[in-house]
């Protein structure tokens, strides 16, 4: 990378800090895509960056702020609610942000039961209904003393998706795809799930996919400029088995910041947070693996 693009990255990433840090606290939501987990994700990660664990301790405060926010009928979706909170957590755990001697999460499962096993559920989506479900409960698993009612929310999700997989919209078949598709990927748990990997077959077969316009493809990542870099991503990940090659394109073909037409939110999506995580995804500052957070 040219020394000129190195410092225009570099001083994107300051002011986009300064706007994190203005604005960070008192942003109302607590969710991972648009709110003060995906804040924290970015802080986590600028503090290894710049070797400062002040913004590491922004982040920690950020998280407790979250914990305040909830309450047993907070609402269970990926979005803006618990599942996607939870899978923040477990990204952190994994990236050895926060350290696992208590399992925060432990206080979401019983509502995030109640999500799979008793409330009425919207879609199959990621985003707002049964596939970030599931992704929280995939994230569950390797906690024993949640992995019994993981495996049991897991199993309700594959019926409910088996049962009714004639009816699942075009815009969401992508969803239920990648939920399969992850799901199939962990090690020895399709022996224990029924159907899940007969339905990633039958999803392969009848629903074309591959070749789909990629703009319809994770179509709920919208048209920002995190959201396009993250669908080549994605759809690498889970049709073309690369991760890499497009990215590192993509990264130089990033925006120019101008804060005076500034992102219109906080967050991972639209927001301050994915810009500078993909910025130091462009200086190989951080791996590529918070895009599979969106």
């Amino acid at each position: 990378m040219e020394s000129k693009q190195l410092t225009a990255l570099t001083q994107d990433l300051q002011q986009i800090t300064d706007m994190l840090l203005l604005n960070g606290t008192l942003t109302e939501c607590p969710g991972l895509v648009h709110g003060k987990m995906g804040i924290a994700v970015f802080f986590f990660h600028y503090a290894q960056f710049t070797n400062n664990m002040l913004f590491a301790n922004y982040a920690i405060d950020l998280i407790g702020e979250i914990q305040e926010q909830l309450h047993v009928n907070s609402p269970a979706d990926y979005e803006n609610g618990l599942a996607g909170i939870g899978v923040g957590i477990d990204y952190m755990v994994r990236n050895e942000f926060l350290i696992a001697e208590d399992d925060i999460c432990k206080e979401f499962d019983s509502r995030m039961v109640r999500a799979v096993m008793y409330d009425p559920w919207q879609d199959f989506s990621l985003y707002d209904g049964l596939s970030g479900y599931g992704r929280y409960w995939i994230s569950r698993l390797r906690f024993n003393d949640s992995s019994l009612q993981a495996r049991k929310c897991i199993l309700r999700i594959v019926e409910w998706i088996e049962e009714r997989l004639d009816e699942v919209p075009s815009n969401e078949q992508f969803e239920v795809y990648c939920f399969l598709h992850d799901l199939h990927h962990l090690s020895g748990f399709d022996k224990g799930i029924g159907n899940a990997f007969h339905l990633l077959e039958q999803c392969r077969l009848e629903w074309d996919l591959q070749s789909a316009d990629m703009n319809r493809s994770f179509s709920r990542l919208g048209d920002s400029t995190t959201g396009n870099i993250i669908r080549k991503y994605l759809h690498n990940r889970y049709f073309n088995e690369r991760l890499q090659t497009e990215i590192e394109v993509d990264m130089k073909q990033l925006r120019d910041l101008d804060l005076e037409k500034p992102p219109a939110k906080m967050g991972l999506l639209s927001g301050y947070a994915g810009e500078g995580l993909s910025r130091l995804t462009a200086l190989n500052q951080t791996n590529i693996f918070w895009m599979y957070l969106l």
